[in-house]
């Protein structure tokens, strides 16, 4: 089941998040990388308003989180986080669809995303490309990903009026 992110999610993400980066990340990233990305364990506390004011969804089966991803305003994806035991299941396509809707139904040309080395064949996938190769520090361990960008100009229709969630 796909639903809109409520602040009250913020605490469950947490554990996917962590897991998707110690986990699912470790083709991708090393393990001085991922600890530094996602910390030594899950930080509850940091994480407690983490989505007030937030847009995105939540994938769930039954009370399990599998996955999330954010969205805001101007149509740049901060978090999108799959938790390893579902990776390449559809979960992932199933969030960004209702992402990508929701952008459309806003008249969101452009979506942008600062996107992992696991995430980049993901978005590209979704016909994003990439802009550039960027170096980002985090707890003073360097680690690399792709700022990229996807038009949703070809998907709006001159007479689709905006909605909100």
């Amino acid at each position: 089941m796909i639903r809109p992110l409520q602040p009250y999610d913020a605490i469950r993400a947490v554990f996917v998040f962590h897991d998707a980066i110690i986990n699912g990340a470790a083709d991708a990233y090393n393990l001085d990388q991922r600890r530094a990305w996602a910390g030594p364990v899950p930080d509850t506390e940091g994480w407690q308003n983490r989505f007030h004011g937030v847009s995105g969804f939540v994938a769930e089966h039954g009370d399990q989180m599998l996955g999330f991803m954010t969205i805001d305003n101007s149509g740049y994806i901060d978090l999108a986080f799959v938790h390893s035991d579902h990776i390449r299941t559809g979960v992932g396509s199933q969030l960004y669809a209702a992402v990508e809707g929701w952008a459309v139904e806003r008249r969101i040309t452009e979506l942008t995303s600062d996107a992992s080395i696991k995430a980049e064949p993901f978005f590209t996938r979704q016909g994003w490309v990439i802009n550039a190769k960027q170096d980002v520090t985090k707890n003073g361990v360097t680690l690399s990903n792709f700022r990229m960008s996807k038009d949703l100009a070809p998907l709006m229709r001159p007479d689709q009026p905006a909605r909100s969630l």
